[in-house]
């Protein structure tokens, strides 16, 4: 039988992108929370936010063990309730027990679950994971396994050639949090094209599995914004630590690669072994941008390379 430990993990989402919000959580995230006794943890987390936040009706909190939507239910004795501080800025949602104190539960070995609804301090579902030992090791990197369009694929169209500035990335593992401010979609080059912006913002939303997110710009009137795509290659960037799960985060940029029009993919940029494009060389051996014309050398993350004309 595992023995109980005597540390929690926490690790809170970051899906405030539509409020312009940000806050944090006490005990701090990947930190070890001690126990008030024994092996036994308060059922006690604080948020600090930037902004006031008005509080809707905590009572639908709820912390789960093993699964944020199917696992079991960890109830307080009484109920859940919120103090606030800092003329708003710092809400506390404590479990209650039956005297009014602050009620505690047996920290297993295993992942525990506070959910926060949406509506109760965001306008998004807050999910926040702790664990009954220290972080477990990582297995696998963080990646992206498919999406809406698919990656390396031809961006879809209307007749005037306008997008939908709305990109689906689904994941390997489960997200808990997603911070889309930093998020770039540039024109030709990764790292120096040039930066299409939405008219207000990026926004990220999580889907109901948590597999995947939506990374989408907002227009003044919060729809979806639009760009000419010309024929050329984009690249979709998402910055190094945006991405929070509760096993890992992308310690590195994502760079997602899609293209105005099929001539930029006439050589699949995935081959059959599963490689992927990392970058484009003339026949001088200098690096190319993707919108190069003529004979360019693309090599592959595998070490194979392959050369293709590209008009």
């Amino acid at each position: 039988m595992k023995k109980f430990l005597l540390s929690l993990v926490a690790l809170a989402t970051m899906g405030l992108a539509a409020m312009a919000q940000s806050y944090s959580v006490e005990p701090a995230a990947n930190t070890v929370l001690p126990k008030v006794y024994s092996n036994y943890a308060t059922m006690s987390f604080t948020f600090n936010f930037d902004q006031a936040v008005t509080v809707g009706d905590v009572s639908s909190v709820k912390l789960m063990k093993d699964d944020p939507v199917t696992g079991s239910v960890i109830s307080p004795d009484d109920d859940w309730y919120a103090n606030t501080s800092n003329s708003g800025k710092t809400v506390t949602i404590w479990g209650a027990d039956y005297d009014g104190f602050t009620c505690s539960f047996a920290c297993e070995d295993a992942n525990y679950y506070l959910v926060v609804p949406a509506g109760v301090l965001t306008e998004d579902e807050i999910v926040v994971e702790y664990y009954g030992m220290n972080a477990p090791v990582v297995t696998e990197p963080l990646q992206v396994v498919g999406g809406d369009p698919e990656p390396n694929s031809v961006l879809p169209q209307t007749s005037n050639r306008m997008v939908n500035m709305s990109f689906t990335l689904e994941f390997n593992q489960m997200l808990t949090g997603v911070n889309a401010s930093n998020v770039t979609l540039r024109e030709e080059d990764p790292e120096n094209g040039f930066i299409i912006e939405p008219m207000s913002m990026w926004i990220a939303t999580i889907s109901n599995d948590k597999m995947s997110v939506n990374l989408w710009g907002s227009d003044y009137d919060g729809y979806t914004d639009y760009f000419f795509a010309r024929d050329i290659a984009y690249y979709l960037t998402i910055p190094a630590g945006s991405i929070l799960t509760g096993r890992a985060t992308n310690e590195e940029d994502i760079v997602i690669t899609y293209y105005g029009a099929e001539t930029f993919v006439g050589i699949d940029q995935v081959n059959a072994q599963g490689a992927t494009e990392v970058a484009r060389y003339n026949l001088n051996g200098q690096r190319v941008a993707a919108g190069q014309t003529g004979v360019v050398i693309v090599k592959m993350s595998d070490g194979s390379s392959m050369k293709m004309i590209v008009r």
